[in-house]
């Protein structure tokens, strides 16, 4: 396969995610409408019926007794946390995701060996998702750590900080942007204080997005090289979403982004900093019901979003 029909190939399989995600939050929007009119109705809300099930186990992976062939077209870096479940959110099949999940979605020694070996050994495999979400603990316990740093005490400690040091570089480059010109005493408690809630949100976007930077970096160098695309999971409205680096005014798109340079990591992270701003008293999770007025949906679409604009 000759790089404009790759490139071709790469393309399709991330406009298939996007869209998956798409299918996914519009699936749960109809589902909470029938929930909300059967309420207004003076009714109560129908048992959980099971959702049409439309994967076929059998067309995906074999019948009882058969081994098919590994067929994914993606593979997705994502948060071990239980509240990302990676099919799902791109509405794909059994079958269709090689998935890695690791706290925080980090990119560890393991995780580039898993990568390796799936892009150079899978055929099918067409490009590769770093995966982040809003809220995430593993960012979390991070920033806390960076916030007000404490000693190793029990074995949990020292098993953890090996995460926490995968996140910190994403932290200094978040702090800094949310800090601006203030400087940090090294290996100490920063001098000034930083709104926890907002440093959450900004390195939640810069680790993803180095993260998608470090492995694009490592899987240029082999003998078989695929794009990697980034984006945050947004738990509120159950869409996926990237900075937009393009016109780098604080304005997230929807959907996955491109791996960023190294030397973009600033902008996420600057961008970041000025949509929280702007986005300070908008609610992100009214976003994913039909209550959201014209007015918020304009600011929304404004602000931050602008999908009709967007360049996939």
């Amino acid at each position: 396969m000759d790089s404009t029909s790759l490139s071709n190939t790469c393309q399709c399989v991330k406009e298939s995610l996007n869209h998956g995600n798409m299918e996914f939050v519009e699936t749960l929007r109809c589902e909470q409408q029938c929930m909300e009119e059967a309420l207004s109705r003076g009714g109560t809300p129908a048992a959980s019926s099971p959702v049409e099930f439309k994967q076929s186990y059998i067309e995906q992976l074999g019948a009882l007794g058969e081994i098919p062939p590994q067929t994914p077209r993606a593979a997705v870096l994502a948060c071990s946390d239980a509240r990302v479940p990676v099919l799902d959110i791109f509405n794909q099949r059994p079958n269709e995701v090689y998935e890695i999940q690791l706290a925080g979605n980090v990119a560890s020694a393991e995780c580039l060996g898993s990568l390796a070996h799936a892009i150079e050994n899978l055929p099918t495999l067409e490009g590769v998702v770093v995966l982040g979400h809003t809220g995430c603990d593993a960012v979390s316990v991070a920033v806390d750590q960076f916030l007000s740093p404490r000693p190793e005490i029990t074995a949990a400690d020292s098993s953890i900080r090996s995460l926490v040091n995968s996140i910190m570089p994403s932290i200094e480059i978040a702090a800094s942007a949310l800090g601006k010109k203030t400087r940090f005493l090294s290996g100490s408690v920063p001098r000034f204080t930083l709104d926890r809630n907002k440093l959450i949100k900004t390195v939640v976007f810069v680790n993803a997005a180095a993260m998608a930077w470090k492995i694009q970096e490592f899987v240029n160098r082999l003998q078989r090289v695929v794009p990697v695309w980034y984006g945050i999971y947004d738990l509120a409205s159950c869409r996926i979403l990237h900075v937009d680096l393009e016109r780098r005014d604080g304005s997230l798109l929807f959907g996955l982004g491109n791996a960023p340079g190294v030397i973009d990591l600033d902008d996420v992270a600057s961008s970041m900093a000025q949509y929280l701003s702007k986005m300070d008293n908008f609610d992100a999770a009214r976003f994913s019901t039909k209550s959201l007025g014209p007015q918020e949906k304009s600011t929304w679409d404004t602000l931050s979003m602008r999908e009709r604009t967007a360049k996939t």
